[in-house]
């Protein structure tokens, strides 16, 4: 009779011989002591215990319920001395890795593997190279449809290599403490090469990230050195042609050229648009360039508090809602012109085959005095008291209907409505004069300043009948010898200091 003990073997519970107990503590402190050297003793150590638990299943499973002494050294056996590993004695160690093969299993090796590690696992146990597993399955992928999922069928069914001895198995190499510490250091030094691996790309990306944030860097100040510059102009220009008036706006009136905001008054159709355009525009001015030096100075010095966020984006709140009031106010401008308005005037009829055109230019001071020698070539248009004058008269050329000269006097203008445009076209004031077989036609029109600017305009339709001559200051500029004349044919424009050009 023989006294037992039970241990826990690695999680299994062993009923076993106190004898056998003794020698396999023994067995454990020999290999504990001969370890105590390398650095993975403890990985080591823990695999051998395993292996042990696994083999006390197999001979309690196999025929009985304890432990034996002779079951307790068989296993020792097969797991090889502590002694030897310590020496390294390659013949040795070679002859017990030929006796000793263990069963060869085939499992995921996920330590080489891309994905699951299936190809890796597949080419350990066939002894093939990994390439050639993973060019088959491409082969099924494109071919035959199906390489995912008979992929995907091995990565559930074929277990995960996840000990030492597995692993061991997988290559069908035999389960011994020799055996366990090549593995262990060969996984050590895996993991060792991939920390290497790891850490030089964990260098690399940072000298990459490092030249990243240089030319970021760079970036960044060349943008906030353009929003400086950008953010002083429209300083400049805030600070000159709106807060300054400057009068740069070539429409000539009795204090010079006009401001922007003395065009707005000519432009807008009542005081209160001009009120709302003022506020748009000094919001839209003043957050606006505001924004610009901020955005500036922030990309320049890389300032990232959150009173920098808050104050961009007031002031980007504050410009885009100046652009949207000065938006509606300028859409709301140009409805007003929307609408055209025209009216026609029979000004005269000359009973002859010959017509002389003349221009004049109004007369500024008293020519009982001076004569009036420069020409005034220069503006669009001027203010004057409470009138407009503007210039650029078009000349049409038609034909007769009868065997007589007929001018026609045409005057536009524009507005939301149809009836206040024609209201606006008779307020029109321009002045044509008939003498015998000649007529003079004035190079200026002018209209009340309260119409505001609503694209006025003057033309002239002489009706030329057949055989009828026409001239400029005693030159012939054509005769309508057919009776026929097209459409845009002939015509002529007078211009603001009274030159007429003519067009054939």
């Amino acid at each position: 009779m023989k006294k037992t003990i039970s241990v826990n073997i690695k999680g299994l519970n062993f009923i076993i011989e106190e004898d056998a107990y003794e020698i396999l503590q023994n067995y454990l402190k020999r290999l504990e002591d001969a370890l105590q050297s390398v650095e993975s003793a403890k990985e080591i150590i823990e695999d051998v215990e395993l292996r042990i638990a696994e083999l006390c299943s197999e001979v309690i499973a196999a025929r009985k319920q304890v432990i034996e002494e002779d079951d307790i050294r068989s296993i020792l056996n097969k797991l090889g001395e502590p002694e030897q590993f310590i020496e390294e004695q390659e013949h040795t160690e070679s002859h017990q890795y030929t006796e000793n093969r263990s069963e060869k299993r085939i499992f995921r090796d996920t330590d080489k593997g891309m994905i699951a590690g299936v190809c890796a696992g597949i080419a350990s146990y066939t002894n093939l190279d990994i390439a050639i597993i993973r060019a088959i399955f491409v082969v099924f992928l494109i071919f035959g449809g199906f390489g995912v999922p008979l992929y995907f069928v091995l990565w559930i069914i074929i277990p995960r290599a996840a000990s030492t001895i597995d692993k061991l198995r997988m290559q069908g190499k035999p389960i011994t403490v020799e055996s366990l510490r090549e593995e262990v250091e060969q996984a050590a030094d895996r993991i060792t090469k991939t920390s290497k691996r790891f850490a030089h790309k964990i260098e690399h990306e940072e000298r990459f990230t490092n030249s990243f944030k240089s030319i970021g860097r760079l970036f960044s100040v060349l943008f906030g050195l353009g929003f400086l510059v950008l953010g002083l102009i429209s300083l400049v220009l805030f600070l000159t042609f709106i807060l300054g008036g400057f009068q740069f706006i070539p429409l000539q009136s009795d204090f010079g050229f006009l401001s922007i905001g003395q065009l707005a008054e000519l432009v807008m159709e009542n005081d209160t648009d001009i009120k709302y355009a003022w506020i748009g525009i000094l919001l839209a001015g003043i957050a606006g360039t505001l924004f610009l030096l901020l955005s500036g100075i922030k990309l320049i010095f890389q300032i990232r508090n959150i009173w920098s966020r808050i104050s961009l984006i007031s002031l980007f709140t504050l410009s885009s809602l100046g652009f949207i009031t000065c938006l509606i106010i300028g859409l709301k401008t140009g409805r007003n012109m929307a609408i055209e308005g025209e009216i026609e005037k029979h000004v005269a009829t000359i009973n002859s085959k010959e017509l002389t055109i003349e221009t004049s230019v109004p007369s500024e001071i008293d020519q009982s005095v001076y004569t009036i020698k420069s020409k005034n070539r220069y503006g669009l248009m001027s203010l004057e008291g409470n009138q407009i004058y503007s210039s650029g008269i078009e000349v049409e050329y038609r034909n007769s209907k009868d065997s007589v000269f007929h001018i026609y006097q045409n005057l536009s203008a524009h507005s939301h409505s149809h009836k206040l445009a024609i209201q606006k076209a008779k307020n029109i004031k321009h002045t044509i004069t008939q003498s015998d077989k000649q007529i003079a036609i004035h190079s200026h029109y002018f209209f009340p300043k309260k119409d505001k600017l609503r694209d006025q305009e003057v033309s002239i339709t002489i009706e030329v009948p057949a055989q009828g001559i026409v001239k400029y200051n005693k030159l012939v500029l054509f005769q309508n010898g057919s009776g026929v004349l097209n459409e845009y044919e002939q015509w002529g424009l007078i211009y603001r200091d009274g030159r007429y050009k003519h067009y054939n």
